[in-house]
């Protein structure tokens, strides 16, 4: 499923401009961004924390989709550092229900399900990076 075929929302367009909530993840995703660079394998990746592989169109090294809820889907979308950029992620939100659910609690689900990926990446790196061990 392509991204035309999706109906992506940010969590400001979620929770509206002035909430304070769209700063506070893109700290915590810039924190656990770099270690995702170790994914080598990213369908393992989703099949360790219970989510898809999918292809968004968005030149994307990978991403993934987890269903958290019944209408509450988060996209992970990851772009690896290269000699212009250093690495992205970024997280977007879809489904029926996920206007109703408020912007603190999309943020704590991404939260565990970046903690959990940061496990695996503790799991199948022989020498991870710190943020791994503190998850």
């Amino acid at each position: 499923m392509g991204l035309k075929d999706k109906d992506l929302l940010t969590l400001k367009e979620i929770d509206g401009p002035q909430a304070p909530h769209d700063a506070f993840l893109k700290r915590e995703v810039d924190l656990r961004k770099e270690a995702l660079g170790y994914v080598d394998d990213a369908a393992r990746l989703a099949d360790y924390v219970g989510g898809e592989v999918e292809a968004l169109g968005l030149r994307e090294d990978w991403a993934l989709r987890k269903e958290v809820f019944p209408g509450v889907e988060i996209h992970f979308v990851f772009q690896r550092a290269d000699d212009e950029f250093p690495a992205g992620l970024r997280v977007l939100f879809s489904g029926g229900r996920v206007r109703k659910t408020s912007g603190e609690d999309l943020i704590e689900l991404t939260v565990a399900c970046l903690n959990h990926m940061l496990r695996y990446v503790r799991e199948t790196v022989a020498d991870p990076p710190e943020i791994c061990s503190k998850v």
